[in-house]
């Protein structure tokens, strides 16, 4: 439910705010990118309190947020109106998505990274059928047709509050075991696999902001072509993601499930690189393999990122981990835009290879990394049962 809703307003978003709201291309792009910073703050504060206050209840909390957040869209007519909402907005999808890893933890058990692979199975599916029902709206292209896309998405996250709190309850952390335990910040390790993810999560930016952009500026692919690369990433996701999630079962095996895919990811970057020296038919035939490629290796990367938030955490402490897993991830996404911008697409296929040898050599760390915070996490049982 809360897919569909995202789907259709993030495909019909930007028509909206420029459109019907009246606002520049550059006040929109200025104000999610803001509203994207200031939501990192959540990821922290979330995750502590929803280990200290209950993660069912924070969850659900920050869905109220959101859905008053989206209702507030419907009257915010000024650049300003329209930064604070989406910085509320923003912050409690941030918070949304944090307070929800322990319950996920407690809900799948030992099954946990499986059930994650399914989840994200239905959120493609949601999210298109979403993005099918925005493109009606955009089609008539009239306010009456946005207001209703938007006051949909709100209702979504309105009924979903009720739908969580229908979920079994996590028990809180006690104030003696979080006071005793080491804060995820402090754990060098785990920080190091956090940063190293965030370098594979560049795949994310890359296809949604850079590849579209490259395709008509050095290439010579009909820029048609990337509405088929979406079609095809979709597809792929929501045919084999369950399937990419057997036998990452285990930190150890899930660290060097994600060296694999990084390098996968590396290869399809060169792929989308060279298109640029390459006819039409050739460039339109290396961007779909490339997108292939990208497409198997993100579903078997998010296998392993879903093991090592998991499985690198302490039970009781899952909501602040997790909070400091999902920060790295939000800078990735963040900050990537602009980085691949000037790095990648500023620079041609000298940056593509440049972005392929840096994943490369984190992937490569990504299994020694992963061994040191499995011990560290192993340390911090023994002493505590001692």
């Amino acid at each position: 439910m809360n897919s569909v809703g995202t789907g259709m307003f993030i495909t019909s978003s930007a028509l909206y705010f420029t459109g019907i709201v009246g606002l520049s291309a550059a006040q929109v792009g200025v104000g999610l990118t803001v509203a994207g910073f200031v939501a990192l703050s959540a990821n922290l504060s979330v995750g502590r309190l929803a280990d200290g206050w209950g993660a069912r209840g924070v969850w659900a909390a920050s869905l109220g947020i959101e859905a008053s957040a989206m209702a507030a869209f419907l009257v915010a007519r000024s650049f300003w109106a329209f930064l604070v909402v989406a910085c509320v907005s923003q912050f409690a999808a941030a918070a949304s998505q944090t307070a929800r890893l322990p319950v996920f933890r407690m809900v799948g058990g030992d099954s946990a990274t499986h059930l994650r692979s399914v989840i994200r199975t239905i959120v493609n599916l949601a999210s298109s059928f979403g993005a099918l029902v925005a493109g009606v709206a955009i089609y008539f292209d009239v306010a009456p047709a946005y207001y209703t896309l938007i006051s949909a998405n709100a209702l979504t996250f309105a009924a979903n509050v009720f739908i969580v709190l229908k979920l079994p309850k996590v028990a809180r952390t006690p104030q003696r075991a979080r006071r005793r335990s080491d804060a995820a910040l402090k754990n060098f390790p785990f920080l190091l696999v956090t940063l190293l993810n965030s370098v594979l999560i560049l795949q994310a930016p890359v296809f949604t902001f850079a590849l579209p952009l490259w395709i008509e500026s050095s290439t010579d692919a009909p820029p048609s072509l990337f509405a088929v690369l979406v079609v095809l990433n979709t597809a792929v996701v929501t045919l084999f993601q369950i399937r990419a999630a057997r036998g990452v079962d285990g930190v150890t095996i899930a660290g060097r499930v994600m060296r694999t895919s990084g390098f996968g990811l590396a290869v399809s970057f060169l792929a989308i690189g060279a298109s640029s020296l390459l006819g039409t038919v050739g460039a339109v035939v290396v961007l779909i393999a490339s997108m292939t490629l990208l497409s198997f290796a993100e579903i078997r990367y998010a296998a392993a990122e879903f093991e090592l938030s998991f499985g690198l955490a302490p039970k009781e402490l899952q909501g602040e981990y997790g909070g400091v897993f999902t920060l790295g991830l939000g800078l990735a996404t963040s900050a990537g835009p602009y980085l691949l911008a000037v790095g990648v697409l500023s620079t041609g296929l000298v940056g593509w290879v440049a972005l392929a040898i840096v994943v490369s050599v984190a992937s490569l760390f990504v299994p020694h990394a992963v061994g040191m915070a499995d011990q560290r996490l192993k340390a911090m049982k023994l002493e505590a049962f001692q």
